[in-house]
């Protein structure tokens, strides 16, 4: 991956980002309970529990003061999104821009999975919708003719997955280490690997890298990248829902872990960047050679 078109790279990852939070507004409210348009404290979070919930407690004053707050405070979040991108060094800018797509990510998901009680399979679903929307984006600003970046990328798949895999171990009961049918988790396929045993959950969390690994070498190129972006998001999530769920450390733990996956995507796919040369675009060369092709 030898050149990366930064500033086109922001710009595409801002519409994104804005795109997410009309999305989050519109989910947000479609979720609310019909005592919510009369009586606004009647509002609830996208994990279920009431606004005001001492539990996991969040920021969410403007939806408590009725919908018109709530939109405007919308408009508001997204103007500063839209500030920062533009005034932040570029690199910087698609750090934070990057954080709040997955962060919104991670709120959206749980939204579909919760409110409308689709499962981990309505999660999977909303994950390869992003994952797409973020391939058709960013893939065009950067050079990865020879996939590196690609390959990049799958170190990052496999770094979230382990995560997952490890706070999922870590999470469970103390009897589950004497008696596996014991086991705590909501995903019902890691839930049969691990009433199986240690080592058959083991297995099943390196088949959840390997086989997406090789299978995206060998797909295209933009195929490849859905198929990453869709597992490394799956793996956010359920990394995710530990720390917010289960151990109850707030929406800033998930937050803080999409900021500092956010640092190492910038730092994957950035490393080694040269600048293209004035009027030179980074694929230039290769236009002819379709996304879903190469």
């Amino acid at each position: 991956m030898a050149q990366i078109d930064e500033l086109r790279l922001v710009r595409r990852l801002r519409w994104i980002a804005i795109v997410l939070v009309a999305a989050g507004a519109a989910l947000t409210l479609a979720a609310q309970p019909s005592t919510f348009w009369s009586l606004p404290t009647s509002a609830i979070r996208f994990d279920g529990l009431p606004i005001h919930s001492s539990t996991n407690p969040m920021f969410d004053f403007f939806l408590g003061q009725g919908w018109r707050a709530y939109l405007a405070g919308v408009g508001l979040y997204g103007a500063t999104i839209w500030f920062l991108a533009a005034v932040l060094p570029k690199r910087l800018a698609i750090v934070a821009e990057l954080t709040v797509i997955l962060g919104l990510c991670y709120s959206e998901s749980n939204w579909v999975v919760v409110r409308w009680h689709t499962g981990t399979a309505g999660a999977e679903f909303f994950f390869a919708g992003v994952a797409f929307v973020l391939t058709m984006a960013v893939l065009p600003a950067i050079h990865d003719r020879e996939g590196e970046g690609l390959r990049r990328l799958c170190w990052l798949m496999a770094f979230t997955t382990t995560v997952d895999g490890a706070f999922t171990l870590i999470g469970q009961p103390a009897s589950y280490w004497r008696e596996t049918q014991t086991v705590h988790e909501a995903n019902p396929l890691a839930k049969f690997f691990l009433e199986t045993g240690l080592w058959a959950y083991a297995a099943y969390i390196a088949a959840l890298i390997a086989v997406p690994w090789l299978v995206s070498i060998r797909v295209s190129r933009g195929t490849g990248w859905v198929i990453v972006l869709g597992v490394t998001l799956g793996g956010l999530f359920g990394g995710s829902n530990w720390l917010f769920y289960e151990w109850r450390l707030g929406l800033q733990a998930p937050i803080l872990y999409s900021m500092a996956l956010s640092f190492i995507v910038v730092w994957l796919c950035l490393k080694g960047n040269q600048a293209a040369k004035p009027g030179e675009r980074p694929n230039d060369g290769v236009a002819e050679c379709r996304l879903w092709q190469c």
